[in-house]
């Protein structure tokens, strides 16, 4: 019946034999298989592991680009654009970011979470992928409209010029382009085609800079705002274009009718996204304000440093946590799976996380040196609550992913607000006693806070074993 087993008494026999043997070794995951199939089940998780491992991989080496042209396109843009043209083009970067994380971000995550759920119905996957594409296209459309309408005072505000408002107006572009472009990409992700999301991106971020460096290059800061903007665009034509060599997930399959019970699933993720665009982001900007005020500016400086070091590494665990669990959510959520699929991934992403960070803590003298100069030294007083607090924030993080995937907005919103509250708070407190190492403590408090409150927001699944189908009712009055 299956593919390579014969159905005769004396194969079933050696499997029953298999499962048996097992039972008396303890590999209770594999005894919960049915008799007959143990084996498939010891082959699923050694397939499992090597999803993860091969999400690590393309997670690295999309990193890895993404740090090295970086590094590249700031050497031009402080060359080129000095000063003030860096902190215009972050700024513009900064709203066209936010923008997109509040327009695109839910729609985007939905698709990633949901759409494994549908398996081989390829008519409610269609009927699915249909409905978010329309939501992305209004959202799209309505913030090209609305960006337009406002450029002039837009630029005003954020660029100090309306010589800026074309840059303002394509900026608008962009944010519409991404809001779509997450659709794809979502889709051909949650299909397994991690391979193709990498390449996608890519390829996207070396026609970017293949855009914007010269822009810069050749006409200053407005030809750098403008190629910021249109290098943000280029997503959509690669994404299209990569999805006509899926495998998976066909241009065909967002066109459809509009189905209002699936548009309600997918807005149901919508406000957790926009308090996560917006809550961490705007923490980050008041502590940074809060050490400049305290300390000064070269101070805030190596905070950001220090801040900068994480992101680096982080950023790795991150793009391969992003690529593999929430789709392997889709597919687990609902089945007996779930808390070991959890506890499985939590244990990746938190010894890798923890192992780089003893690295660097020991080696933090030579890396303070390759990443920055010998002016940066004081960040190696900075390193070890850093490092602490990152191990903490990478465990929070997984069960977050957790949360998304149950639909648990109110916990996930109100930890949005909390967490960042804590840190402010805790920074705010310490800092003038502590100097910047308060500002690291703060962090760790607000990474263990993270961690504790999401254990218990998810105590149904990870203590008694729910499958996640309650929606959490017995995790308290925010589980839903």
């Amino acid at each position: 019946m299956g593919v390579g087993f014969s159905r005769d008494d004396s194969a079933c026999r050696v499997m029953d034999g298999v499962t048996q043997h097992l039972r008396k070794s303890g590999d209770t995951a594999s005894t919960q298989s049915r008799a007959g199939f143990a084996v498939l089940e010891i082959f699923r998780r050694k397939v499992g592991g090597a999803r993860w491992y091969r999400a690590l991989g393309l997670g690295g080496m999309h990193s890895l680009l993404g740090l090295v042209l970086s590094f590249i396109t700031i050497k031009f843009t402080a060359v080129y654009l000095g000063p003030s043209g860096i902190a215009l083009v972050a700024q513009l970067g900064n709203f066209i970011s936010i923008c997109q994380g509040i327009l695109g971000g839910g729609i985007g995550t939905a698709t990633g979470r949901l759409s494994p759920e549908f398996g081989h119905d390829s008519a409610g996957r269609k009927r699915f992928l249909a409905t978010a594409w329309r939501l992305a296209s209004l959202f799209a459309v309505a913030s090209i409209v609305v960006i337009a309408a406002g450029s002039g005072p837009l630029a005003r505000w954020l660029l100090t010029s309306d010589e800026y408002r074309t840059a303002m107006m394509l900026a608008g572009v962009a944010v519409g382009c991404l809001v779509l472009n997450t659709v794809i990409i979502s889709a051909i992700n949650a299909a397994g085609e991690m391979g193709r999301v990498v390449a996608c991106y890519a390829i996207t971020s070396l026609v970017a800079f293949a855009v914007y460096v010269p822009a810069s290059v050749v006409w200053g800061i407005p030809g750098g705002l403008i190629g910021f903007a249109i290098s943000q665009s280029v997503c959509l034509p690669v994404s299209l274009t990569m999805l006509r060599w899926s495998s998976s997930v066909a241009l065909e399959d967002f066109r459809g009718r509009f189905d209002r019970t699936q548009a309600q699933r997918i807005l149901g993720f919508v406000p957790m996204l926009i308090a996560h665009s917006t809550m961490s982001s705007l923490g980050l900007i008041l502590i940074r304000d809060m050490v400049a005020s305290h300390l000064g500016l070269v101070t805030a400086g190596l905070w950001q440093a220090t801040w900068r070091v994480s992101e680096i590494y982080l950023g790795v665990v991150m793009a391969s946590l992003s690529l593999y669990f929430l789709p392997r959510l889709g597919e687990v959520v609902g089945t007996r799976a779930l808390r070991e699929e959890i506890v499985r991934t939590f244990a990746r992403v938190v010894g890798i996380t923890a192992v780089v960070a003893l690295t660097i803590f020991l080696l933090r003298d030579w890396v303070v040196r390759m990443v920055f100069t010998e002016e940066f030294l004081p960040v190696r007083d900075l390193m070890p609550f850093q490092l602490l607090g990152d191990v903490l924030r990478m465990a929070a993080w997984t069960l977050g992913f957790v949360l998304v995937a149950l639909v648990r907005s109110r916990w996930y919103i109100a930890l949005e607000i909390l967490i960042p509250a804590i840190y402010f708070g805790g920074a705010l407190f310490l800092v003038p006693e502590f100097g910047a190492r308060g500002v690291t403590w703060a962090y760790c408090l607000a990474g263990a806070a993270h961690f504790c409150v999401s254990v218990f927001a998810l105590r149904d699944v990870l203590i008694q074993g729910s499958d996640g189908r309650s929606n959490g009712r017995g995790s308290g009055n925010l589980s839903d």
